[in-house]
């Protein structure tokens, strides 16, 4: 039931939904109550040049994800690497491939990090992240794209049937404790979902260091462009911040964290 609706609560969070609601709301009432609809949509086109501020998004989101750190500062390697779930947008039928998601950087930066031996195997958290289509196991299907990159099977561990960054941590948690007790392990993902992820291990009782990848904010970079020019792919980096926000009181509402 939380599955649920948490995909429900994805879509009511999101600025865009609510512009647009606005919108349709300002001219529904438009003949009856001008004055009113007139405002609505003022405040609608001041929102979109809020939420569209390449500025604002960047900074805010520079504020809030966790700092990328260099795989040289890593000095002993680490047992396992716990690569989180959302590397995958869907499984393509017709092709028989994966389509990648923005957050396969978690899956590469993990590649890297085996082949330069600072982790010695790859754990992959992650079923199937969809209302339908729950046989689209993410673990499962990635596992095969490390296969192929050189990494051997028998560093490859799965957790194929957590749906969400809590059952991520309890079920990844229950495998180590199991299989690699004491253990060292480096928990690999965005660096804008680092904060929450930490807390939900820490929940599930599994010491780990953070290596954030996937970073969304770029550099300070003062021009005309990255200050006023509307950009739609800002209200995607507002998405993102807002579901880690209420993520972040949903899970402790839940006792997740």
């Amino acid at each position: 039931m939380f599955f649920l609706l948490s995909k429900i609560l994805d879509v009511i969070i999101s600025p865009l939904v609510w512009i647009i609601f606005i919108g349709i709301w300002s001219f529904i009432i438009f003949f009856k109550k001008r004055e009113i609809s007139r405002k609505l949509l003022l405040f609608n086109v001041l929102s979109l040049l809020f939420f569209t501020n390449p500025f604002i998004a960047n900074s805010l989101m520079k504020s809030w994800e966790t700092p990328a750190l260099s795989a040289a500062s890593i000095q002993k390697p680490y047992d396992v690497g716990i690569v989180l779930g959302g590397s995958m947008r869907y499984f393509d039928r017709s092709t028989n491939r994966v389509v990648y998601s923005s957050s396969v950087d978690r899956l590469i930066q993990a590649l890297q990090l085996y082949h330069d031996k600072k982790i010695n195997k790859i754990l992959l958290s992650g079923g199937s992240g969809f209302v339908n289509f729950q046989e689209w196991k993410e673990s499962g299907l990635l596992s095969e794209v490390l296969l192929k990159s050189g990494v051997k099977q028998e560093d490859i561990i799965l957790e194929n049937n957590s749906r969400n960054t809590a059952e991520n941590a309890t079920m990844s948690a229950d495998i180590l404790k199991k299989s690699i007790p004491n253990g060292r392990f480096l928990l690999i993902t965005s660096a804008f979902h680092m904060k929450r992820s930490l807390l939900c291990f820490k929940k599930a009782g599994l010491p780990v260091d953070p290596f954030p990848v996937d970073v969304r904010s770029g550099g300070d970079i003062y021009t005309i462009d990255r200050l006023i020019q509307p950009d739609a792919e800002n209200i995607t980096t507002w998405d993102i911040i807002i579901h880690e926000w209420v993520g972040i009181v949903m899970y402790k509402l839940m006792g997740y964290i």
